[in-house]
């Protein structure tokens, strides 16, 4: 954990947390593999949901989604996205070291990019919970594959109704044989997210 001096910005926060998500996912997804993953965040944003589309180029984009949502009081919705071609490449990673082989069925792929969304949210909500030492209790994943649109359609009323930002990560993951990019997306409660920012200026100040 880095100790700040100084003003500490939500990003400064959201990149704290993040760093720790990304460490106990890389090592999960490294045991997964079978090779060294690192997983690194070019770009971290607090914007107004409508505009995530045009911010990550997903506009009527095919993609794949990974979705879970807190049980309970505790309003949080996070998205692990892939476009389907990074989909396919980070499947065929976990096929080729797991199985052997790097053509597998419908069925397959749907659980191996079910384990990846898994692994990454649950590391994500693993270090929130740290943050603001609160008990999150994710529900089981929801996999869809559609319209990035559509997909981001279902949140949007919803969330405008309720004035939330969405936090955006940019996200790639690093392994011997290239580059795989995704997007996670949080949608937290105001609750959720203020208490997040107050008890992480906290830890981050020491």
């Amino acid at each position: 954990m880095t100790r700040m001096t100084g003003e500490i910005t939500e990003v400064d926060i959201l990149r704290e947390i993040g760093s720790i998500g990304a460490g106990n996912a890389a090592t999960a997804l490294s045991e997964l593999t079978q090779q060294k993953i690192l997983i690194t965040f070019p770009g971290i944003y607090i914007i107004s949901p409508e505009k995530v589309p045009k911010l990550l180029g997903f506009h009527e984009m095919p993609v794949v989604v990974i979705y879970k949502r807190l049980q309970e009081n505790d309003y949080c919705d996070i998205l692990l996205v892939f476009e389907k071609e990074e989909a396919n490449k980070i499947v065929s990673a976990v096929a080729k070291n797991t199985f052997g082989i790097e053509d597998i069925d419908e069925e397959m792929k749907k659980s191996v990019i079910e384990e990846v969304g898994n692994i990454v949210i649950g590391a994500f909500l693993s270090a929130i919970s740290n943050f603001t030492d609160m008990r999150l209790l994710p529900e089981p994943p929801i996999h869809v594959k559609d319209i990035f649109d559509a997909i981001l359609e279902v949140f949007l009323t919803k969330l405008c109704i309720q004035n939330r930002k969405a936090i955006v990560f940019k996200t790639c993951f690093k392994k011997e044989e290239g580059e795989i990019y995704g997007t996670i997306i949080l949608f937290l409660s105001d609750k959720l997210q203020e208490d997040l920012i107050k008890r992480g200026r906290e830890w981050l100040k020491g």
